[in-house]
């Protein structure tokens, strides 16, 4: 192999994501300035991602992609950057029985990108004070 062929290689796209659009559509000169960096994927029953939500800002992208429902019980969810054509972000879902034997999904997001998952530690943080600022007004109201 020549060292040509060696990069070439390294260059093609390794993505076993399965979608109902063609490539094209998302890799075309024309393409790249109509597509929002930012996506969100979900997948449906047959095994497709298909595109939901879009934004080229990367914050309101993480609170998206954290507040992202399956589109069903442990569905697949996926948060590409297309600028860089590569999945930033992914959820990985867990099985465990409870005491009485039913299987319960447990949702755990894996992110690939150091930005992001600093992203998702602030807006997690912010959701979190959020929730405790809401508990004291309730405790103030009824004391």
């Amino acid at each position: 192999m020549t060292p040509g062929g060696a990069e070439m290689d390294a260059a093609k796209p390794n993505s076993s994501m399965k979608t109902n659009h063609p490539t094209s559509s998302i890799t075309s000169p024309d393409a790249v300035a109509t597509v929002a960096r930012y996506q969100i994927y979900r997948q449906n029953r047959a095994g497709l991602f298909l595109p939901g939500y879009r934004t080229d800002s990367a914050p309101e992208a993480v609170e998206a992609f954290l507040n992202q429902a399956p589109a069903f019980e442990g569905g697949g969810v996926r948060f590409l950057d297309h600028h860089d054509q590569r999945m930033v972000s992914s959820v990985e879902w867990r099985t465990e029985k409870t005491d009485f034997g039913f299987p319960v999904h447990h949702r755990a997001n894996r992110f690939h990108e150091a930005m992001i998952e600093q992203l998702a530690g602030e807006v997690q943080a912010r959701e979190a004070m959020r929730t405790e600022l809401r508990h004291e007004t309730t405790l103030t109201v009824n004391v």
